[in-house]
């Protein structure tokens, strides 16, 4: 499927974006401000933000709105990138960053995840994690068996694991220690590249809203294959 055809195709399965009258937002970042990552605003009630404080929020509907103080008034799709809108931005960017790295010898730009809630261990970058749920790591050549080693940033403790020839994911077990909103070193057959977990919480009740989150935390291939697979 061509870039062009994709964007189309994912701009037809959002529809328009609507916002209620009293939409929910889901914080996706704040700065500045003592409000929790995940927590739930009202869009009825007012914002208050003073200079230098910042909120990037996820609408119901996919939006990710980003407000910055002073600001004294309740959050409106008027300050909103729309869903459709960001995938786009990101596959021009994407194409653009694979045009830079054609003319560096020696790099190829990454696969297309086969599914959204992959971990990519085959090189750096950034990856998203269901709340509370399983790591499972993806690797694009299974030919061979391969031994795992992950450790935190830290160097703290060592998980080990055998990754069998023919198989392209490995589910971690949960007493390796691997959860959201952490970094890691993974090493494959001494190959190791640092990873960078997010968490993508259960307040998130849509796709489309995961795959706006996914968008903000840089899981872009992630949010790609999410919004592949909406019907």
């Amino acid at each position: 499927m061509t870039m062009k055809r994709l964007v189309l195709g994912i701009v037809f399965l959002l529809g328009p974006i609507t916002t209620a009258s009293a939409a929910t937002y889901v914080v996706a970042e704040a700065r500045g401000i003592a409000v929790a990552v995940g927590s739930i605003i009202d869009s009825s009630k007012t914002l208050d933000l003073k200079q230098g404080q910042h909120l990037v929020l996820i609408s119901s509907s996919g939006e990710t709105v980003k407000l910055d103080g002073p600001y004294h008034r309740a959050p409106t799709a008027e300050h909103g990138v729309e869903l459709a809108t960001a995938f786009s931005g990101l596959l021009t960017e994407r194409k653009a960053r694979t045009s830079e790295i054609g003319t560096t010898r020696g790099t190829s730009p990454k696969p297309d995840l086969p599914k959204p809630w992959l971990i990519d261990a085959s090189g750096p970058g950034t990856a998203c994690l269901k709340q509370d749920g399983t790591p499972v790591l993806w690797r694009p050549d299974d030919k061979q068996a391969a031994d795992v080693v992950i450790t935190p940033t830290d160097r703290s403790w060592k998980a080990e694991a055998k990754w069998a020839a023919g198989e392209s994911n490995l589910k971690l077990k949960p007493d390796m220690g691997v959860h959201g909103d952490a970094s890691y070193f993974i090493a494959i057959n001494g190959s190791e590249s640092a990873v960078s977990i997010a968490s993508v919480p259960t307040v998130l009740s849509s796709d489309k809203m995961r795959a706006a989150w996914m968008i903000q935390k840089g899981c872009d291939r992630q949010a790609e294959a999410l919004l592949r697979n909406i019907q």
